[in-house]
């Protein structure tokens, strides 16, 4: 494309420079052509001036002399030679109407004169010598002719005038643009010597930077330590790395078949095809015994390419040692295995502590119930004969003996939830959420509680779980905000995820300190004393079990005596989940 537009660039020089210099000369030819072309006119003007004086001369001279023979044929010659002078005359100034006029009266001044002359002559024998003078010099003065020429003259003079004018100045504008196209020639020269320069230069630039890249690829395939080689398809190397000789002990020159790794005839054959065909091998794995002895473990990747320097396809074959990650994965694989039985091990263990959690706590129930209902009548039996001490034991008892009752309700609650079945459906999480507060604020109409809901989605999930989540997390607010004179309880969502979805309940109750927050959500872990508020510590371990089971996670932000927040997340696609 350069070499194209190069040879354009001369062409433009070459014939630019050309054809304006042929349009200059040209012009300069026909401007020359005009001035000689007036002198033309006035040497014919001047040649028939000389023809009519000769006529004259003639006429005057047979006047004279009417027996001279040589005087008539000397005035027939001079009569017979105006004709073909005004003709060309005529001719040579077709192109100019002023002249083709004044030749006009010329014609008619000359054949009025001739006229006269030819009838002097005529009668010369019969007229006298002074009659016949008189009749050339009336001829003479009739029809005069010398002012015709003059003028002809005066017009070609003015003419050649102005030609000559123009000629001079299309000299000079020849010599300007003469001038101009040899500086655009210098320029343009220039420019392509310079183009020729800077394209050099920039080959020069691109030939030392395709080396440089060559030399660094050479450099990075002969140190890097994967083995590479390239090879024919007769399997004979014809260049390969220090990798691939350190690890086959093969040289370029030498054969595949020369070391004893490369004896799987499948491989082999496919990579003669890879020559032959232009196919490729991928990723083909095999046990190879190396140089050392060894037994490794390879993946052979091969594909065709053409050298350079020959027509004849090559096979670039390249080689990875996998050995280090296949014993990876077959450690992987063993301690999966040992994990798996220590993960069913774990897994039966759970089982059998539910189980025996649910039993014992299922098997209390009882004994709880008639501790607490012999105690009560013990007191009832005591009546007013009890004394104050007698009182405040029975009173413990029953007062401990339903705490524990509480405690194992809650134990076989939070026992049956990793037991229960999810069944999922719908869950109108805004009427949930109502739901509950409506339940567990019915019982105390007098607490002054301000509630702020926002708008809640439909979600997927089990709704049983969901509600004792919503119940949980609520009634801790409700619990921690008791001494506040006006409890703010506080229900919404932040912004989702394709995944999750996130809730919260924030209220402004005696909040903790966030030093204690890995506790929170364990079983029977309580950050302030039953004295101060109710409770069996399994609420919050019940919600941390149910949102896990749904694939969600649970965590909480607090301040001392500032409030709380709990969130918690839920999958958005269950079945992911």
């Amino acid at each position: 494309m350069r070499l194209i537009v190069l040879f354009m660039a001369l062409i433009l020089i070459i014939g630019l420079a050309f054809l304006i210099r042929m349009r200059v000369t040209s012009s300069t030819i026909n401007s020359v052509e005009w001035v000689a072309h007036t002198h033309e006119v006035k040497a014919t003007v001047f040649e028939l001036a000389a023809a009519l004086s000769e006529m004259e001369a003639a006429a005057f001279a047979a006047q004279s002399d009417p027996l001279s023979e040589a005087a008539a044929h000397r005035y027939g010659e001079a009569r017979a030679h105006y004709a073909p002078l005004l003709q060309t005359l005529r001719e040579m100034t077709i192109d100019n109407p002023s002249q083709q006029e004044r030749l006009g009266m010329l014609r008619a001044q000359i054949e009025g004169r001739v006229k006269l002359f030819d009838e002097a002559l005529l009668n010369r024998a019969q007229s006298r010598d002074s009659e016949a003078g008189q009749g050339l010099a009336v001829a003479v003065t009739r029809f005069p002719v010398d002012d015709v020429l003059d003028a002809i003259v005066k017009e070609e003079e003015t003419l050649v005038s102005q030609r000559r004018e123009i000629a001079d100045r299309r000299s000079r504008l020849s010599g300007w643009i003469i001038g101009a196209v040899s500086m655009v020639q210098l320029i343009l020269l220039a420019g392509i010597i310079w183009g020729s320069e800077n394209q050099l230069r920039r080959r020069l630039t691109a030939e030392a930077t395709a080396r440089q890249a060559v030399e660094r690829a050479q450099l990075i395939v002969a140190t890097v330590r994967e083995p590479i080689a390239v090879i024919a398809s007769d399997l004979k190397v014809v260049t390969c790395n220090q990798a691939f000789t350190e690890y086959y002990a093969i040289e370029a020159g030498d054969a595949l078949g020369d070391s004893r790794a490369w004896s799987d005839q499948a491989l082999v054959q496919r990579l003669r095809d890879v020559a032959l065909t232009r196919r490729e091998v991928w990723d083909y794995e095999l046990s190879q015994t190396a140089a050392a002895d060894s037994t490794r473990h390879v993946v052979v990747n091969a594909r065709p390419m053409v050298l350079p320097e020959s027509k004849d396809a090559v096979v670039l074959l390249t080689v990875s040692d996998i050995t280090a990650r296949k014993q990876s994965e077959a450690q992987i694989l063993e301690l999966n295995r040992q994990l798996e039985g220590k993960i069913a091990q774990i897994s039966e263990s759970n089982r059998e502590l539910e189980a025996f959690s649910y039993s014992v706590s299922h098997d209390l129930r009882a004994p709880l119930r008639h501790i607490a209902g012999f105690a009560e009548k013990l007191r009832n039996h005591l009546g007013a004969d009890a004394d104050e001490q007698t009182r405040h034991y029975s009173e413990t008892v029953v007062n401990s003996s339903r705490r524990m009752s509480s405690l194992i309700e809650d134990l076989l609650t939070y026992s049956r939830l990793g037991r229960h079945a999810m069944r999922l459906q719908g869950v109108d999480m805004q009427a949930l959420v109502n739901e509950v507060r409506i339940a567990l604020t019915s019982n105390d109409e007098e607490r002054r509680v301000i509630w702020r809901i926002a708008p809640l989605p439909v979600v997927v999930a089990d709704e049983n779980m969901i509600r004792l989540v919503w119940q949980n997390l609520i009634d801790n607010a409700l619990k921690y905000t008791a001494p506040r004179e006006e409890a703010v309880i506080e229900v919404g969502m932040n912004e989702p995820t394709p995944l999750e979805w996130f809730f919260w309940v924030k209220d402004n109750g005696v909040g903790f300190d966030m030093a204690y927050t890995d506790k929170l959500f364990g079983v029977f872990q309580r950050l302030h004393k039953a004295s101060q508020f109710a409770g069996t510590g399994i609420g919050l371990a019940s919600v941390r079990r149910i949102v896990g089971r749904h694939g969600g996670h649970t965590w909480a932000e607090s301040e001392l005596d500032r409030g709380s927040t709990f969130f918690f997340s839920l999958p958005r696609n269950q079945t992911q989940a």
